[in-house]
């Protein structure tokens, strides 16, 4: 990571309808996510309005508008169906801003992951989902931030949002945390005591952002792990025991380090990983049904 201006990936594809696979997937995080999603319709497309916004805007609008604002982004790819990006989004946005550059999605997520790393032309990018539109200027400098202090130590570096400052939202966004011992979490001073339960684990919440050099990665590989970050869905953890070992939902229980998930995850995927916790929980609010759509409307995000 160098002192020079960042290249920044949007992640806006999707399909119009469902799958048989998704509806599937559906069932399965409905019980442990509560996450019922659009089922018709590009979701990045969605129109949404976020409290003290006028009129209501394409969801992935909100998060190109925070990206074009920050000086030190001077290179925003959004990854999506072109076509109906063009016709939907606001053509003052694309013409003024002279940093968006709008790419037709491909066949998977991976796929659309390694495009826009390739159309970057950087060596680490900053990604971010656009169905996280309270993603904030102040969350985004500060992710940037903390990854310059880390400079090249780390292929991945995720950040993550520490469960007790998500508990006010946890009425509109009950979504569940993934608990561990944050045993290397940067920064140092991220946790106070209070944010301990009594086995020594602290819950998270992984946000919409990851900073990445992909240069040693591939489609495939982005689909496998993305394909099993929801450590609740029963197809995620069925995959997770042939990969590492049938005790892993036991390991769990009994806390895993952070430091073990970290070296777990260079196992499976060749890359190192760094979690980095941040102070804004608006990071990690992704909009998935017209409940979120409807409870976002009336949230203050702080």
């Amino acid at each position: 990571m160098t002192s020079d201006n960042l290249s920044a990936v949007v992640l806006a594809g999707g399909v119009k309808r469902f799958s048989l696979r998704e509806f599937y997937h559906q069932l399965e995080d409905i019980w442990s996510y509560h996450e019922w999603y659009f089922r018709r319709g590009f979701k990045a497309l969605k129109r949404i309005k976020l409290k003290g916004m006028q009129k209501p805007r394409p969801m992935v609008e909100y998060i190109m508008g925070t990206l074009d604002r920050i000086e030190s982004i001077d290179d925003i790819v959004v990854v999506g169906p072109e076509k109906e990006m063009r016709e939907k989004l606001d053509p003052n946005l694309l013409e003024s801003s002279g940093k968006i550059r709008l790419m037709q999605q491909r066949g998977s997520y991976g796929d659309n992951v390694m495009a826009g790393y390739e159309a970057s032309s950087r060596d680490y990018v900053l990604f971010l989902t656009a169905d996280s539109p309270t993603t904030k200027e102040e969350a985004i400098s500060e992710f940037i931030s903390i990854c310059r202090k880390l400079e090249n130590r780390y292929d991945t570096v995720y950040p993550i949002v520490k469960e007790s400052l998500l508990m006010k939202y946890f009425k509109h966004f009950p979504r569940p945390c993934f608990r561990m011992k944050p045993d290397s979490i940067i920064p140092h001073d991220y946790l106070i005591s209070t944010d301990f339960r009594d086995d020594g684990r602290v819950g998270f919440r992984i946000t919409s952002m990851t900073y990445a050099n992909l240069q040693h990665a591939s489609a495939e590989l982005v689909n496998e792990a993305y394909n099993v970050r929801k450590f609740y869905r029963r197809s995620s953890r069925k995959t997770l025991r042939k990969l590492l070992g049938d005790d892993i939902i036991k390991r769990y229980r009994n806390g895993f380090l952070m430091s073990e998930l970290e070296q777990m995850y260079l196992d499976f995927t060749g890359l190192s990983l760094k979690f980095v916790g941040l102070n804004s929980a608006g990071a990690s609010l992704d909009i998935d049904s017209t409940r979120d759509k409807k409870s976002i409307n009336n949230l203050s995000i702080y």
